[in-house]
């Protein structure tokens, strides 16, 4: 249901742009739940059809806040102080190679760190004329912030599902103790790094808790992806809390 513009006010529109999709929710500000969302097919990834997008009725109404995910694939965290002595595009260059796009940066105060990542300059000014007031944020900062929102004394590893990609967290005494995103092919392929990262930390598979996000609780092959690890992988049957995750998690930023 489409929300009223008399009500708008009381929601935040959070929005999350893929190369091959544009998922937007207006999320309520005092429950945190969404009260409406559309998914929008990206079939030119390029400003004349993301304007096309921007078009649409859902993006009429006057929200109290605008968040965005975006940014290529390619980002680096690193620790506040280091940022602050240092020039983003010469850090960015250590880890990858030229061409390097337009780079921005968050700040993630809550892990004394900044994440530097790439995010098209058109892609960036289509959401500013658009909405003057949008905080852009890369994807993977999101779901730093949400995840650290949570309990993560325990050893736990956190992913991040989509089609054919993952984000992998570990976490442990509330901290980072790893981040990395990996293409994927099979199961097979996100077990083997989920395993293959906790033998590296040194956390026993029984001692390991997963939780998963991005994915419906209808995901196809869960109880497939269960059945390879001793404990079982959580995902919430809340949509805040599992599929939109990303975007619930974006009202940590506003």
């Amino acid at each position: 249901m489409a929300i009223p513009g008399a009500l708008a006010y009381q929601h935040a529109l959070c929005m999350d742009l893929r190369h091959d999709k544009f998922v937007a929710a207006a999320l309520h500000k005092s429950t945190k739940k969404i009260a409406d969302q559309k998914v929008f097919p990206v079939t030119e990834f390029n400003r004349a059809g993301l304007d096309k997008i921007l078009s649409d009725d859902f993006f009429k109404p006057e929200f109290a806040d605008f968040v965005l995910t975006a940014g290529a694939i390619r980002n680096t965290l690193i620790p506040t102080g280091i940022f602050n002595v240092s020039k983003p595009a010469e850090i960015f260059k250590l880890n990858y190679t030229e061409p390097v796009d337009n780079l921005d940066y968050n700040r993630i105060p809550e892990l004394d760190i900044v994440n530097i990542y790439e995010l098209p300059l058109w892609v960036k000014s289509a959401f500013v004329i658009k909405f003057p007031r949008v905080k852009i944020l890369h994807r993977s900062s999101v779901l730093l912030k949400g995840i650290f929102d949570q309990p993560t004394f325990s050893p736990k590893a956190h992913l991040f599902i989509e089609e054919s990609s993952f984000y992998l967290f570990m976490t442990e005494k509330n901290k980072l103790q790893y981040f990395n995103r990996f293409d994927y092919k099979s199961l097979a392929d996100i077990v083997y790094h989920v395993l293959f990262v906790a033998e590296q930390k040194g956390i026993q598979q029984e001692n390991l808790n997963l939780q998963l996000y991005g994915i419906p609780a209808t995901w196809g092959p869960l109880n497939e992806f269960r059945s390879f690890f001793k404990n079982t992988p959580n995902l919430s049957d809340e949509i805040e809390k599992g599929e939109y995750f990303m975007l619930a998690k974006q009202l940590l930023c506003v």
